[in-house]
């Protein structure tokens, strides 16, 4: 299981630390960040995070059971007229806890934090093309796409095209009851 805890300035050299490349940082943080990342950019961000309405909510997420931080996920953007937020960030730290399922536990953390507490009605993220594990893992908790944008990046040669994908509290409502267990006509769940 995964717990969502707000990221604070002691975090930094952990996350600079799963930082390898300016590539790996184009692809994990966007323009906004210039390689290589140091801990001005994140506080930068960091104090976006502060005040009653705060306009960025920084996490890391731990391993319930272990205790250990293994990744670090935001929500941007956040437009409490409007109930929107941009989910963003999305990074498990080292790569051998990669492909366990923590990114998906993570997102889940991260969409109910966005929805149950702050009472958002949509959440928005762009993710690119040529990262389909993780496109997969936001199409099984409901984003579905609405938007491609060729050439929203370059990397030296390389042309980036950015998916746009989202996610409102119904459909998010829905997925989370359908995948429930159900009563069987006995009465028992079935597993």
């Amino acid at each position: 299981m995964i717990e969502l805890r707000a990221f604070e300035e002691a975090d930094i050299p952990r996350l600079l630390g799963w930082i390898p490349d300016a590539r790996f940082l184009l692809q994990w943080a966007g323009p906004q960040y210039k390689f290589p990342l140091d801990a001005p950019q994140l506080l930068n961000t960091l104090a976006a995070t502060e005040g009653e309405r705060p306009s960025c909510f920084m996490f890391k997420a731990l391993r319930k059971v272990e205790g250990d931080v293994v990744g670090h996920i935001e929500l941007t953007k956040v437009n409490y007229d409007t109930g929107t937020a941009r989910l963003g960030r999305v990074l498990i730290g080292r790569p051998e806890w990669r492909s366990r399922g923590l990114g998906r536990e993570m997102v889940e953390s991260a969409l109910s934090y966005a929805f149950n507490r702050l009472g958002f009605d949509m959440i928005t993220l762009g993710v690119f093309d040529f990262n389909a594990q993780a496109i997969a893992c936001y199409e099984a908790l409901g984003f579905t796409e609405y938007e491609r944008r060729p050439n929203a990046r370059t990397f030296g040669k390389e042309r980036w095209t950015l998916v746009m994908m989202e996610l409102n509290r119904k459909v998010w409502a829905e997925k989370r009851a359908g995948e429930q267990p159900r009563a069987s006509k006995a009465g028992k769940t079935n597993p």
